[in-house]
C-alpha cells in the first residue's frame, strides 16, 4: 500500500496501517498487501523466464507448494506463482495448487479470484483450501456473514489450516464476536508458531476494542516474527501512540516508511488522542520533511485545524 489508513485489513490478515494515515477514512476495510508487493502479472513473466532458463529438476506437488509458500512469505509472489503453476501442471486434479494460484490473484483481480475459488469449491466440495480461498475472496468484498459461514466449513474440513482459522477470526472480529475471533487467532498461532499474520490480527482485534496495552504486546511479538512488513510496525505505532508513548510510536512508524509518512502517522495519533495542537505541529513537520504525500498531509492538517478551532484552540498560528 502507498497510504496509511486505519482499517480492517485482511489476507494475510488483519488491520493494517501502511503509508500515510488519512483522517477521512478511519473505518474502511482494506486488504492486506505484503510489504514487498510486486505487479504480479509482469513479475510472473520475469519469474517464468528465469525459472525456464535454470531448468529446475522435476519436483513433487508438495515440494513445489512448500517452495512457493516460502517464496511468498519472503515477498516474491511472482516466483511463488511460478512454483504453484508447476505444481498444478504436475497434478491438474489437485485443488491445492489452484487454490494457491487464486490466492495470489486476490492481490490483483479479486473478482477473478472469487470466480476461481467458487469453481474449485464446486469441483472439490471437501477441499479446505478451496473454501478458505473463497472465504478470503468474500472478505475482499466485505460479505462478512457468508465469509464466516464458508470459513467455518473450511476449518471443519481442514482443522490444521492456520490460514483458515486466522481468516475466520477476521470475519468474527468484523461481526463483533471478539472473544471467538481471538480464539481463532490463538488456534492459528498454535498451528503456525512462526507465523506473524494471526498475531497481527490479534493485535488489531485489541486495537478495535481499545485495549491498547494488549495490542502493543501482541504486535511487538508479530514484529519479532516479521521485521520487514510495514503494516505490523504501523499497527504497533498506533498502539503505542494511543498509550501516549509517542517517541516509541514514532520509532515504529519510522521502521515502516518514509519520514514524511512517519510524521503524518504520528500526527494522526495525536489527532485520535484529541491533542489537535500537537497533531498540527506534526503534520507541519511532515510537510517540511518532503515526500510524495503532500496533498494527503495537507488534507489531514486542514481537518486537525478545524477540530482545533471548534474547540477554541490556536490553529491559526500554523505555518501552513
Amino acid at each position: 500500500m502507498s497510504r496509511l489508513q486505519l482499517a480492517i485489513a485482511l489476507p494475510a490478515l488483519g488491520v493494517l496501517l501502511s503509508g500515510c494515515a488519512s483522517l477521512r477514512s478511519t473505518s474502511e476495510p482494506r486488504v492486506f498487501e505484503p510489504a514487498a508487493q510486486h505487479e504480479l502479472i509482469r513479475e510472473r513473466q520475469r519469474a517464468e523466464a528465469k525459472a525456464t532458463s535454470t531448468a529446475p529438476a522435476p519436483a513433487s506437488v508438495e515440494e513445489r507448494l512448500r517452495r512457493g509458500d516460502s517464496l511468498r512469505r519472503d515477498g516474491d509472489p511472482a516466483a511463488a506463482m511460478w512454483n504453484y503453476l508447476q505444481a498444478h501442471e504436475l497434478d491438474p486434479s489437485d485443488p491445492e495448487p489452484s487454490a494457491r494460484i487464486a490466492s495470489l490473484e486476490l492481490m490483483v483481480d479479486p473478482e477473478r479470484a472469487e470466480s476461481i475459488f467458487r469453481q474449485l469449491v464446486e469441483e472439490h466440495p471437501r477441499s479446505g483450501a478451496a473454501h478458505t480461498g473463497l472465504g478470503l475472496a468474500l472478505i475482499e468484498r466485505h460479505v462478512w456473514e457468508e465469509a464466516r459461514d464458508v470459513l467455518t466449513l473450511a476449518v471443519d474440513l481442514d482443522p490444521g489450516s492456520a490460514a483458515a482459522h486466522s481468516a475466520l477470526g477476521v470475519c468474527l472480529d468484523r461481526l463483533g464476536q471478539h472473544r471467538e475471533a481471538r480464539e481463532a487467532y490463538a488456534r492459528a498461532t498454535a498451528l503456525q508458531p512462526r507465523g506473524y499474520e494471526a498475531l497481527n490480527n490479534l493485535g488489531v482485534s485489541y486495537l478495535t476494542t481499545e485495549e491498547f496495552a494488549a495490542a502493543a504486546e501482541v504486535l511487538r511479538r508479530a514484529a519479532l516474527q516479521q521485521d520487514r512488513d510495514p503494516a505490523v510496525f504501523n499497527n504497533l505505532g498506533l498502539a503505542l501512540g494511543r498509550l501516549e508513548r509517542y517517541d516509541d510510536a514514532l520509532e515504529a512508524f519510522q521502521r515502516a516508511g518514509s519520514e514524511q509518512a512517519a510524521r503524518n502517522n504520528l500526527g494522526y495519533v495525536f489527532y485520535l488522542n484529541g491533542d489537535y495542537e500537537r497533531a498540527i505541529a506534526e503534520y507541519e513537520r511532515a510537510l517540511l520533511a518532503g515526500g510524495d504525500q503532500k496533498l494527503l498531509v495537507l488534507r489531514n492538517l486542514r481537518v486537525a485545524k478545524q477540530a482545533d478551532r471548534e474547540r477554541g484552540g490556536s490553529a491559526e498560528k500554523s505555518r501552513f
